[in-house]
């Protein structure tokens, strides 16, 4: 018996390919994005916020390196530590590790590059009412043609890990 192709199948298999090619582009559209934080999502800050913490926490303002960076942070009669923070992608994105035994955790960390600043918040709100002492994939936000921009300046504010 001979198979015979209409063009409702024809126009059917047209469809199937369009939608296997829509749905192929939009799963490498994701990936390529940029990754998302792995602990709170970015809250978008419009310009570049000066860099500020709130009364009782530690600032410590960073500009982008190619090569890992550790720094020591006190908390005059609170406690100290070293934290370690590693840009990655081209300066887009950026890592923090506070080393362990540590008396000291990140409550705030603000990402400014391009015209915009993202911003990621570890409190009671999102699930992190002592702070974190590591985040991974945190980045600015797309800039107005839609590109990743490098990273400027990251200012990140920490507290005692016993803080709440």
């Amino acid at each position: 018996m001979m198979r015979v192709t209409t063009r409702s199948t024809t126009r059917a298999w047209t469809a199937r390919l369009a939608c296997a090619g829509v749905t192929t582009l939009v799963a490498l559209g994701v990936a390529a994005g940029p990754a998302l934080a792995a602990e709170v999502p970015p809250v978008f800050i419009p310009g570049h916020p000066a860099a500020a913490c709130a009364p009782g926490q530690q600032l410590l303002s960073v500009t982008a390196s190619n090569t890992p960076q550790t720094f020591h942070v006190a908390i005059p009669g609170d406690g100290s530590g070293d934290v370690t923070l590693t840009f990655s992608n081209g300066n887009k994105e950026m890592a923090f590790s506070i080393a362990q035994p540590n008396s000291i955790a990140v409550r705030q960390v603000t990402v400014a590059g391009g015209p915009n600043a993202n911003r990621y918040i570890y409190d009671s709100n999102t699930g992190f009412p002592n702070g974190i002492d590591s985040d991974s994939g945190l980045f600015p936000p797309l800039n107005p043609g839609g590109q990743m921009p490098g990273i400027g300046r990251v200012d990140l504010c920490f507290v005692p890990d016993n803080y709440s």
